[in-house]
C-alpha cells in the first residue's frame, strides 16, 4: 500500500492519463559524482549520437581538442561493469562497488520499496562516485519485465503499443523516461527490438512490438525516442534478434537457424531502423546465430559484434552484453573467461546481475591484459564508449 500511495503521488496527483502526463515538465536531473564529469539529460544532449565515434568530422574535432589522461587500467576495467547489488538502502556492498569504480549499477525489484526510497538510495550512491555512475534498470512496457511497476507509470505491453500510432507510443516512452529520470535512473534496458515469431511458445512474446519487422521497428523507435526525450538513455535489445526463439537464454543457449537473407529482411530490420534513428546502445543477446557464427554465442563472437553489428550495420555506439551469469553462457564458459571473450569480441559493457563475481572478473581481465590476450587499446576503446554513453565530458577529446 505504501508503494502504491507514493507512486501515485509521484506520478500524477490529478489522475490524468499517460498521454497528458507525458507532457509534464521534465524532472531535474539526478545528482552525479561531485568531483568530475556529468551525466546530462534532455533532448539537446541526447541529440549527440554515439555513432559520432565513426564520423570522420567528429573524430578530427576530438583529436584537436586534446585528451585528458586516462585513469589506471584497473579503473578502466571496472568502468566496463554494470552490476546488480543487494539491499534497499546504501550498504557495504553497494558503496564498495562504487568506491571500487564500477561504471554502473543495475537496479532490480529487490532494491525497490517506494519512489522516495529509490531516490534516496541512488542519490547516495551516485554522490560518492569519482566518475559519474550509470544507473540502469529493465523497465519495458507491459508487466512481464518492469522492475518499477507501481512507481513508474504503467504502459500497455509492447505488442499492444505496436498497434498504436507512433506519436502515442512515443508519449508512453516519454512518460516512462521522465519517471525513471526523476528517480535518478540514467539508462533503461529497453526497447525490445526483437520481431516476435508466429509460434505461441516464443520466449519474447508480447515483449516484442510485433511480428512484422516494419511495425516492430516503427513502434520501438517511437518508444526509444520517448525514453530519450524523457531523460534516460535507451538500450535496444537483443541483437541480432531473439524474437523467434522458444528457448530461454536464462537457462540454455537458443539457436537461430534463419538464413542470412531472412535475418537481413526480418530480424535485423528494427535494429537498422533504431541505429539510423540515433540509438545510443545495443544489447547483444545470448544466441547462437548459425548464419553469422555457427560455433560461438553472439555475446562472445567477433563475427556478430565486430563483423555484423559494427562493420556491416555501421553501429558506433555502446555494445552491452546480456547478463553473463545466464545459463546460455555460464553453462559452458566460466564467467571471468566469458567476460574476457566478450570484451575481446567487441562488447564494451559487461552486465553482471550479481556482485559476487566482480573481483574474479576484474582480476581475470587484468591478467588477460598482462598476458597480451586482451589489448590495452581494446580496453581503452570500450572505456571511452562507456564514458560517451554516460555523457561524461572529462575524456571528450580522446
Amino acid at each position: 500500500m505504501l508503494v502504491l500511495v507514493l507512486s501515485l503521488a509521484a506520478c500524477d496527483p490529478g489522475g490524468s492519463p499517460p498521454e497528458e502526463q507525458a507532457r509534464a515538465t521534465p524532472p531535474v536531473p539526478g545528482p552525479v559524482g561531485p568531483r568530475t564529469g556529468r551525466v546530462a539529460d534532455g533532448d539537446n544532449e541526447r541529440a549527440r549520437l554515439s555513432t559520432a565515434l565513426t564520423d570522420p568530422t567528429a573524430l578530427a574535432a576530438s583529436a584537436g581538442a586534446g585528451c585528458a589522461a586516462l585513469p589506471p587500467l584497473g579503473t578502466q576495467l571496472a568502468q566496463l561493469l554494470l552490476v546488480g547489488f543487494p539491499g534497499t538502502r546504501p550498504g557495504t556492498v553497494s558503496r564498495g562497488l562504487v568506491d571500487q569504480g564500477v561504471g554502473g549499477l543495475l537496479l532490480f525489484r529487490g532494491n525497490v520499496v517506494s519512489a522516495g526510497q529509490v531516490r534516496t538510495l541512488l542519490a547516495d550512491l551516485k554522490g560518492r562516485a569519482e566518475i559519474p555512475l550509470e544507473v540502469a534498470v529493465d523497465q519495458e512496457p507491459g508487466t512481464r519485465v518492469a522492475r518499477l511497476a507501481g512507481i513508474v507509470r504503467a504502459a500497455p505491453s509492447a505488442r499492444q503499443l505496436g498497434r498504436l500510432p507512433a506519436d502515442r507510443v512515443e508519449r508512453y516512452g516519454r512518460a516512462a523516461g521522465r519517471d525513471l529520470a526523476a528517480l535518478g535512473i540514467t539508462a533503461d534496458l529497453a526497447p525490445v527490438l526483437d520481431v516476435s515469431g508466429a509460434r505461441w511458445d516464443g520466449i519474447i512474446g508480447d515483449r516484442s512490438f510485433g511480428a512484422d519487422p516494419a511495425t516492430a521497428g516503427r513502434a520501438a523507435v517511437a518508444f526509444m525516442h520517448g525514453l530519450s526525450a524523457g531523460g534516460v538513455a535507451p538500450v535496444g535489445k537483443h541483437f541480432p534478434g531473439h524474437g523467434a526463439t522458444t528457448v530461454d537464454s536464462h537457462h540454455r543457449l537458443p539457436v537461430v537457424e534463419a538464413s542470412m537473407a531472412r535475418l537481413q529482411a526480418r530480424d535485423l530490420a528494427p535494429f537498422r531502423a533504431a541505429i539510423r534513428s540515433g540509438l545510443d546502445a545495443v544489447m547483444v543477446g545470448h544466441l547462437l546465430v548459425r548464419a553469422v557464427d555457427p560455433r560461438t554465442p553472439a555475446t562472445l563472437s567477433p563475427a556478430v559484434v565486430g563483423g555484423l553489428l559494427r562493420e556491416r550495420m555501421g553501429f558506433g555506439g555502446l555494445v552491452v552484453s546480456d547478463a553473463l551469469e545466464m545459463g546460455a553462457i555460464a553453462g559452458t564458459v566460466p564467467l571471468p573467461v566469458a567476460a574476457e571473450r566478450a570484451v575481446t569480441a567487441g562488447v564494451d559493457q559487461l552486465v553482471l546481475s550479481g556482485h559476487t563475481a566482480v573481483p574474479a572478473v576484474l582480476g581475470h581481465l587484468e591478467r588477460a591484459v598482462a598476458a597480451g590476450r586482451l589489448s590495452k587499446a581494446r580496453v581503452r576503446e570500450a572505456f571511452l564508449r562507456v564514458q560517451r554513453f554516460k555523457r561524461v565530458d572529462r575524456w571528450a577529446g580522446c
